[in-house]
């Protein structure tokens, strides 16, 4: 074995993140920089260094061929990805293993206020139990260079028009995607919030190798919880917070999910929390009477016990961070291409 790929060999992520088997590694085929910086326990990391992502689990790789033959003939292809990156700093931060409890949010209101107030110093990345639910926890916070609130905006209601366009999001993981109205998703005489809240996209994806099948409820963050004022005070204008239930079970909420985003002069930044799970503040999801009692229900017939709930946080936290990444490389060149007056 040579030393390059002795170092890679033993690179932290492989022997710290919890059941690898189901979770993207970061190994081989990286540039030398990358490999010293991501290899090096007290390295330091350039804002924005990238890493490859070279591990896909079989399901994705099957599913990768498919995608790219789908979306071939569309005018957008070439923004089509095999290479996939991911920041470095995302992944350093990951390989340290569970977040400490005092970043471990409750899908509380409380908790959700707490999030609102603490996100600037919170880890780039991380995943988590939340015992009480118990619940899989997932958290990031990225910066998109030259993308604007905007260009999610646009991006939230052109991509579930045709699945082939939610491929490029995730090219490995992404299958379907469609909207409930697609017409009034695409009215652009309606504001954003007219045409996505109270309109269903329905989903299918892998998140590691496991298969999701979903709904998601897109709502103003004040629906799930989250303080408007806060929302103001820290000039957050991009929303695209839901709550995600089974396609075989709409009425229960197995997900709740914000995302979050306000321009800086450094580009879009976002932060993302994931609760994936059954937790009794559930109840409070107006669109969802008796949510709480449901969710554990659902959980329960699920296996999704503490060690799977476990798994499935680290699984999300690493497809958050591979879709966004990819995501944010290509938003502003695609949203340019569509809007060329904009």
């Amino acid at each position: 074995m040579d030393k390059k790929m002795s170092m890679i060999s033993r690179r932290k992520l492989l022997t710290t993140t919890p059941l690898l088997a189901a979770g993207a590694m970061l190994t081989a085929g990286l540039p030398g920089k990358l490999v010293a910086a991501t290899a090096t326990a007290n390295s330091t990391v350039q804002p924005g260094e990238k890493t490859l992502v070279t591990y896909f689990q079989v399901a994705m790789q099957k599913r990768w061929p498919i995608n790219k033959k789908l979306v071939q003939a569309k005018p957008y292809a070439k923004y089509f990805q095999k290479d996939l990156v991911v920041p470095v700093e995302m992944v350093e931060a990951l390989e340290k293993g569970p977040l400490p409890k005092e970043w471990v949010m409750p899908p509380t209101v409380d908790g959700l206020k707490n999030v609102m107030q603490t996100f600037e110093q919170a880890p780039v990345s991380g995943y988590a139990l939340v015992e009480e639910g118990p619940l899989a926890y997932a958290q990031s916070r990225h910066v998109f260079p030259g993308v604007t609130a905007k260009m999610f905006e646009w991006w939230f209601c052109w991509h579930p028009l045709e699945s082939e366009r939610y491929m490029l999001w995730f090219p490995y993981a992404h299958i379907h995607n469609s909207v409930k109205d697609p017409k009034r998703l695409a009215d652009t005489s309606l504001t954003y919030g007219e045409r996505l809240y109270g309109n269903p996209n329905h989903i299918t994806e892998y998140i590691g190798n496991m298969f999701l099948d979903g709904v998601i409820s897109f709502d103003d963050p004040s629906a799930f919880g989250v303080d408007k004022a806060l929302i103001e005070k820290e000039g957050f204008t991009f929303n695209a917070s839901g709550i995600i239930s089974p396609w075989d079970a709409p009425d229960t909420p197995l997900v709740l999910m914000i995302h979050l985003a306000r321009d800086t002069p450094a580009g879009l930044e976002m932060i993302n929390r994931y609760w994936i799970g059954a937790h009794d503040s559930f109840d409070r999801f107006k669109k969802f009477p008796g949510g709480a009692s449901k969710s554990k229900a659902l959980t329960r017939k699920m296996g999704l016990d503490k060690a799977a709930l476990e798994n499935f946080a680290y699984e999300m936290a690493l497809h958050d961070m591979t879709e966004f990444t990819c995501l944010g490389k290509f938003l502003a060149d695609i949203y340019k291409e569509n809007n060329p007056n904009s």
